[in-house]
């Protein structure tokens, strides 16, 4: 009787000890937290908010099309949305990404595997926020455009063509960048 009062105690204690351990280990591990991404910096959303307004009623502006000899018109508009966006990158660019020793693992295995079949190395991780490489491919886009208005007419269907990339970038900058905020 009095070694299965003994066994329950026993268990009771194990049980104890035993949650008591894992609650500890939970609270420990909810301490700990890798950051994968940049800060979040509400300069950054704004600024780009704001160069989005400008370039799209800038696009809308030629939806029409343009004609080249009007060009000269258009030449500083180009040059202060272009110089804009420039310095938005850089800022992007110039933020501190954390080091992702478990993300760079992560990649090195799945390109392995993605070598092995064939396929080559199609994951990276680059050393700038995707936003970063979004904005780069904007300013790609009006460089483009601002090099063909200056050399020919650009018909309306183009000028859409354009547009249609810029707003696809423009989204997966906002987009990237505004789910960084801690509070989404």
């Amino acid at each position: 009787m009095e070694n299965s009062i003994q066994q329950k105690m026993r268990w009771k204690n194990k049980f104890f000890y035993l949650s008591l351990s894992c609650f500890s280990l939970m609270m420990f591990l909810q301490s700990c937290s890798i950051q994968l991404s940049p800060q979040y910096d509400v300069k950054i959303v704004d600024s780009l908010t704001e160069n989005s307004d400008e370039l799209l009623s800038f696009v809308e502006e030629i939806s029409d099309g343009t004609k080249k000899v009007e060009y000269a018109e258009r030449e500083e508009k180009y040059n202060n949305l272009i110089g804009k966006l420039e310095s938005l990158e850089l800022q992007v660019k110039a933020r501190p990404i954390p080091s992702n020793k478990l993300l760079t693992k992560i990649r090195d295995k799945v390109n392995a595997a993605l070598k092995a079949k064939g396929n080559g190395k199609l994951i990276s991780i680059d050393d700038n926020a995707p936003s970063a490489k979004a904005i780069e491919n904007i300013i790609k886009n009006i460089k483009v455009l601002k090099s063909d208005d200056k050399i020919k007419d650009v018909d309306d269907l183009q000028i859409k063509a354009y547009k249609g990339n810029i707003v696809l970038y423009l989204d997966q900058a906002l987009t990237y960048e505004k789910f960084l905020n801690p509070k989404i």
